[in-house]
C-alpha cells in the first residue's frame, strides 16, 4: 500500500510540475482559445506554489480572467492581492499575444489610476523643531497616486474624513495618550475609489526610555555685529545684527596719510601720527563701504527656498517630565509609523 501511494503521488507531481514552470504558456494557450474559465481554474490551483516573483503577475492575470467571465467578487479579490497584499509592480502580458496582451495591459492601467491605496505613510515634522514637553500631536503624511474618499479612525472610533488628493496629505493626530507609555497604537483608513473600498491599517510604535539630564553647561552666546560711522568725532550711523554668520567679515578700505590729512584721524586716539594704532581712512571711502554694509550685508538675506517639512518613517523626540523627588527627567521617545495590513470591504 505505501508503494502504491508513493507511485500515485509521483504521478501527480509529474503532472503538476510542468504547470508551475510553464504556467504562462498554459495560460496563453487557453486565453487565445477563449477558455477564460479553464485558464483561471488552472492558474488558481497552482497559485500558492508559484515563486514569489511570479505571484504579482499571476494574481493580476487572475483578476483579468475573472473580469472576462463577469465575476466581480473574484476579480476584486485578486485586484486586492495585487495592489494591497503584494504591492503593485510592473507586469508584461506580451506572452498572451498582441490582441489579448494589449487588452490585459489596458485593463491593468485603468485600475492603476483608480484603485484606492496608499503609496507611502510618513511622520511629518518641521525642520529643526524641538519642544520641552511631549508633542501634543503627530502629523501623519499619507501619500497616494489616486484621488479618493477616506475615513480615518483611531482606537476610539472615527476621527475625520473627506478626500485624499494625489500627493501628500497631512492628517494631525492627538498624541497626548501616545506618550504615556511604550506600546503600539492602531489606526485605520477606509479608502474608496472606482467602486472599490479597502481598509488599510496603520501602526504607530512608541518606545520610551529615560536619559540622564544634562549638567547644564553654558550655552554658546550669539555674536553681535555692529558697524558705526563717525564724522568729525560724531556718530552719524549705526547698524547692529545678532546671530551667527558662516561667512567671515573682511573689509578693504585704503588707509590715508594722517600727516597730510589730519581730518581723517579717528576720534579718541593718540595724536602721534606714527602711533601704529592710529589709522585713518577716507570718509568718502568709508561711507561707501558702510553704506553697502548697512543696506546689504546686515539685512536678513533669504536663503534659497527649501521645504520646511521633513517626511520620516521614524522620529525621535526628547522632552522633560517632572521627577518624583523633584527636578525633572529627560525622556527619549522613538516613534515609528508603518502600514500594518489591510482588508477588502465588500
Amino acid at each position: 500500500m505505501p508503494n502504491r501511494a508513493l507511485a500515485v503521488l509521483a504521478l501527480i507531481l509529474s503532472a503538476i510540475g510542468p504547470l508551475y514552470g510553464n504556467w504562462r504558456t498554459d495560460a496563453a494557450e487557453r486565453v487565445r482559445s477563449g477558455d477564460y474559465r479553464g485558464a483561471s481554474e488552472a492558474l488558481a490551483a497552482i497559485y500558492t506554489g508559484l515563486e514569489a516573483a511570479d505571484k504579482p503577475e499571476a494574481g493580476l492575470l487572475l483578476a483579468f480572467l475573472f473580469h472576462k467571465q463577469g465575476l466581480p467578487t473574484s476579480e476584486r479579490k485578486w485586484l486586492f492581492e495585487f495592489f494591497i497584499g503584494l504591492g503593485e509592480t510592473q507586469v508584461d502580458f506580451g506572452y498572451l499575444g498582441a490582441s489579448r496582451g494589449g487588452e490585459a495591459t489596458a485593463y491593468v492601467n485603468l485600475w492603476r489610476v483608480k484603485y484606492p491605496r496608499l503609496s507611502g505613510v510618513w511622520i511629518v515634522t518641521h525642520k529643526g523643531e524641538s519642544a520641552p514637553a511631549a508633542p501634543p500631536a503627530l502629523v501623519l503624511g499619507l501619500e497616494t497616486q489616486v484621488e479618493m474618499l477616506y475615513k480615518f479612525s483611531g482606537e476610539g472610533g472615527p476621527q475625520r474624513g473627506g478626500v485624499l488628493h494625489r500627493g501628500l496629505n497631512l492628517i494631525p493626530v492627538d498624541a497626548r495618550r501616545l506618550f504615556d507609555s511604550s506600546g503600539s497604537h492602531r489606526f485605520s483608513l477606509d479608502l474608496k475609489s472606482g467602486g472599490v473600498e479597502v481598509r488599510q491599517d496603520l501602526a504607530v510604535e512608541v518606545l520610551l526610555s529615560e536619559e540622564p539630564v544634562s549638567s547644564g553647561g553654558p550655552k554658546p552666546m550669539n555674536l553681535e555685529y555692529k558697524v558705526s560711522l563717525f564724522a568729525a568725532g560724531r556718530q552719524i550711523a549705526l547698524s547692529r545684527k545678532t546671530g551667527r554668520d558662516k561667512n567671515p567679515l573682511a573689509l578693504d578700505i585704503p588707509e590715508v596719510n594722517l600727516r597730510a590729512n589730519p581730518m581723517f584721524k579717528p576720534p579718541a586716539v593718540s595724536d602721534d601720527p606714527f602711533d601704529p594704532t592710529n589709522r585713518g581712512v577716507s570718509i568718502m571711502d568709508a561711507i561707501g563701504v558702510v553704506s553697502g554694509l548697512i543696506q546689504d550685508l546686515f539685512k536678513d538675506k533669504k536663503p534659497p527656498y527649501q521645504s520646511a517639512i521633513e517626511k520620516k518613517s521614524a522620529e525621535t523626540y526628547f522632552y522633560y517630565v517632572p521627577a518624583a523627588g523633584g527636578g525633572e527627567r529627560r525622556i527619549k521617545a522613538d516613534v515609528s509609523l508603518k502600514i500594518a495590513g489591510g482588508s477588502l470591504r465588500y
